[in-house]
C-alpha cells in the first residue's frame, strides 16, 4: 500500500492495524445490513440507486443546496466517502423505512387530536410555581382577596424564574401539547378567574387567566391542504420510531454469533467473522470494508510510525516501556488527575482519555503516547532552557503589567478621529465611554475599556512595548495590531504577582521546557517528513525526499525532482 524510504507496507499490515481499531464496529455494521437485506428480500422490497439519489436530493433540498453540493459538504465535514454515504447511511434509512412503511397509518383521532393543537382555541395564563403546598394554599388565599396582585407575587415567590420574570406570563396554551392536566384547569377558567392549587411535576401552581383565542376557521380548500402536510408529518415522526423498533426486532429473532472475537470459535471457523442465521461474514469482508472506511486514515498512521522506527534506528535509539509509562504519568499530571496521596492516577487519566473504554488504551498508546516519547527521544539534545527564557517566562506570568483601558477598532482612520476626542479629555472615565460607544471588541466595549493588564512577552509585542512606555494617564499613540488598530489609556503599573523568582523557578524551567520540546517535535516530524522519500499507492501519491535530492546533487546526479529512475 506503500513504501517509506523503500520500506513497503503490505495491504495485509494495513488491515491486520484497521481491523484492530475498528473491526467490531463494521462487523457490526456488516451484520445489521445484512439483516436489513434479507428482510427486504423477504418483503419483495427494492432499493434502486435511484431511490438513493431522490433521498439525497430531498435531503439537499431542505439545505438549499444542489445533490452534488451536498455530497461534497458530507464528504469533507464528516469525513466519509460518498459511496460509503450512498450505499450505508442513506440506503440503510430507506430501506428501513421502506420496510416500516406497510405499519403505518395515521388515524382520523390522530389528525383531529393535531388539528385542535394547531388551529384550536388558545388560553393564555399567569402562573406561580411553588414546591410547598401549604405555601400554595396561603397565596391562593391572598390573591382570591386581592386578585391584581397577581403580577406582583408571581415576581416575588415564583419559582419558575423564566415566567416570573414576566409576572407569570406564559406562553398561549394549545390543547394536545403533552401536559394534560395543566390544559384541563387552564381551559376550565374565564378571563380574571384564578384557579385552585393543582400539582404538575412536583410543582404546586396558581394560575390566573388572561385572555382566550377563539379557534381558526379555515376554508375547505386550506383544510384539504393542511391535511395533507399533518399526514406527511405524522407518518414521518412514526417512520422514525418505527424504523428503530424495527431494527431492534430484527436483531432480537436473528440468530447471531459472533466469532471474530471468540477465540475458541476462531480456531473451529477460521477465515470467519460471524455467522447471521447460518449465514457467513468472512474475515476478508470486514478487513476489505476496514481497509474501504479507514484504510487511507490508518496508512497515515502506518507512515508516521515507520519514519520514526527509521529515525531512531538511523540514531541507534529506541521507544523504552519505562519512558512509555513515564510520558502517560506526564501527561495524567498535567491534566491533574490525582489520587488523594498525591499520586498521580494514571488509570483515571486512561479511562478518561478512552471514554472508558479499556479496549481502546492500547492504540491511545501505539498511536499518541509512543509517537510521542519518540519525537521527544529526537529532539531532546537539541533542546535549552535558557536563563533568557527563564526571565521572560516570569515577566509574562508573574511579573508587573500595566493596567490600561483599550478601544480597538476596525480601520486606522475611526482610530485617530476617537483617539483626538480622547485626547482632548484625558480622563479614564471619559476614555470608557469613548470604549463603550466605539469599540468594536466585545469585552473592551461592554466593560467600558477596561481589559486584563497587559504583560511583557505575551505576543504582542507592539502593543507590550507602547503600554510600557506609558505614565499614569497617558493616552498612547495609534497602534496597529494585525488588521486592526487601537489606542490606550495607561491607569497605571501592577505588582509582581510573585516577588521571588527562585520561588518559581523550576516551576517555569519545566514549564518552558515541555514548550520548547512541543515546537522542536513539530519541526523534526516536518523535517522527517520532507526528508523522506514517500510513495503512497493507496492515494496514488509520491514525493521525492529533499534527503534523496541532496544526495543525488552532492554525486553530481541532476536528475529532476520528482522523476523517478524505472
Amino acid at each position: 500500500m506503500a513504501t517509506v524510504n523503500g520500506r513497503p507496507i503490505s495491504r495485509q499490515q494495513l488491515a491486520n492495524e484497521a481491523m484492530r481499531r475498528f473491526g467490531s464496529d463494521v462487523l457490526e455494521s456488516i451484520i445489521n445490513k445484512l439483516l436489513v437485506m434479507n428482510e427486504l428480500q423477504k418483503q419483495g422490497i427494492e432499493i434502486t440507486e435511484g431511490d438513493i439519489n431522490e433521498t439525497i436530493r430531498e435531503k439537499a433540498e431542505k439545505f438549499g443546496l444542489s445533490a452534488d453540493r451536498y455530497l461534497k459538504l458530507i464528504e469533507s465535514k464528516r469525513s466519509i466517502k460518498i459511496d460509503q454515504y450512498k450505499n450505508d447511511i442513506v440506503w440503510n434509512e430507506l430501506a428501513l423505512r421502506r420496510i416500516a412503511e406497510a405499519q403505518i397509518q395515521v388515524t382520523p383521532a390522530e389528525l383531529e387530536q393535531r388539528m385542535e393543537f394547531e388551529f384550536g382555541a388558545k388560553i393564555q395564563v399567569r402562573q406561580i410555581a411553588l414546591t410547598d403546598l401549604e405555601a400554595a394554599k396561603t397565596l391562593r388565599e391572598i390573591l382570591r382577596a386581592e386578585p391584581e396582585s397577581f403580577e406582583k407575587l408571581a415576581k416575588q415567590h415564583s419559582v419558575d424564574t423564566n415566567s416570573a420574570a414576566m409576572g407569570g406570563l406564559l406562553p398561549p396554551v394549545r390543547r394536545n401539547s403533552g401536559f394534560p392536566e395543566f390544559e384541563k384547569v387552564a381551559f376550565a377558567l374565564q378571563p380574571g378567574e384564578i384557579s385552585e392549587v393543582f400539582k404538575v411535576d412536583g410543582a404546586f401552581l396558581v394560575l390566573r387567566c388572561e385572555r382566550v383565542f377563539p379557534a381558526e376557521e379555515l376554508t375547505q380548500e386550506q383544510v384539504t391542504q393542511v391535511h395533507e402536510r399533518i399526514v406527511e408529518e405524522i407518518t414521518r415522526d412514526k417512520l422514525r420510531s418505527s424504523a428503530l423498533e424495527l431494527f431492534r426486532n430484527l436483531q432480537q429473532s436473528a440468530q447471531i454469533v459472533n466469532v471474530m472475537n471468540d477465540p475458541e470459535l476462531s480456531k473451529q471457523m477460521p477465515g470467519v467473522a460471524a455467522t447471521v442465521n447460518g449465514q457467513n461474514v468472512l474475515k476478508n469482508q470486514v478487513a476489505e470494508e476496514c481497509i474501504t472506511r479507514y484504510g487511507k486514515m490508518m496508512l497515515e498512521v502506518e507512515i508516521n510510525r515507520t519514519l520514526l522506527v527509521q529515525e531512531l534506528e538511523r540514531n541507534g535509539m529506541a521507544v523504552e516501556q519505562e519512558e512509555v509509562t513515564a510520558e502517560i504519568a506526564r501527561a495524567a499530571e498535567q491534566v491533574k488527575q490525582r489520587l488523594p496521596g498525591g499520586e498521580v492516577n494514571i488509570d483515571e487519566y486512561l479511562a478518561f482519555v478512552t471514554g472508558n473504554d479499556k479496549s481502546k488504551v492500547d492504540f491511545y498508546i501505539e498511536d499518541q503516547v509512543w509517537p510521542t516519547v519518540a519525537l521527544k527521544k529526537l529532539v531532546a539534545d537539541k533542546v535549552e532552557v535558557t536563563d533568557e527564557d527563564l526571565q521572560k517566562g516570569y515577566d509574562a506570568n508573574f511579573g508587573p503589567g500595566v493596567e490600561v483601558l483599550a478601544i480597538v477598532f476596525q480601520d486606522q482612520r475611526s482610530a485617530t478621529k476617537v483617539w483626538k476626542m480622547a485626547a482632548a479629555n484625558p480622563t479614564a472615565e471619559y476614555f470608557g465611554q469613548l470604549a463603550n460607544q466605539y469599540s468594536i471588541e466585545p469585552a473592551s466595549k461592554n466593560n467600558f475599556g477596561q481589559v486584563p493588564p497587559v504583560k511583557k512577552f505575551g505576543g504582542q509585542p507592539e502593543l507590550e512595548a507602547e503600554a510600557f512606555s506609558l505614565s499614569k494617564n497617558e493616552i498612547s499613540k495609534v497602534i496597529q495590531l494585525g488588521e486592526h488598530w487601537a489606542i490606550l489609556f495607561c491607569k497605571g503599573r501592577t505588582n509582581p504577582q510573585v516577588a521571588d523568582f527562585d520561588a518559581v523557578q523550576e516551576e517555569l524551567y519545566k514549564n518552558i521546557h515541555e514548550k520548547k520540546i512541543r515546537l522542536a517535535m513539530q519541526d523534526e516530524i516536518q523535517r522527517v517528513h520532507q526528508d523522506a522519500q514517500i510513495d503512497n499507492y493507496l492515494t496514488g501519491t509520491s514525493q521525492t525526499g529533499k534527503a534523496m535530492v541532496r544526495s543525488a546533487r552532492s554525486m553530481g546526479n541532476r536528475m529532476p525532482v520528482g522523476t523517478r529512475q524505472q
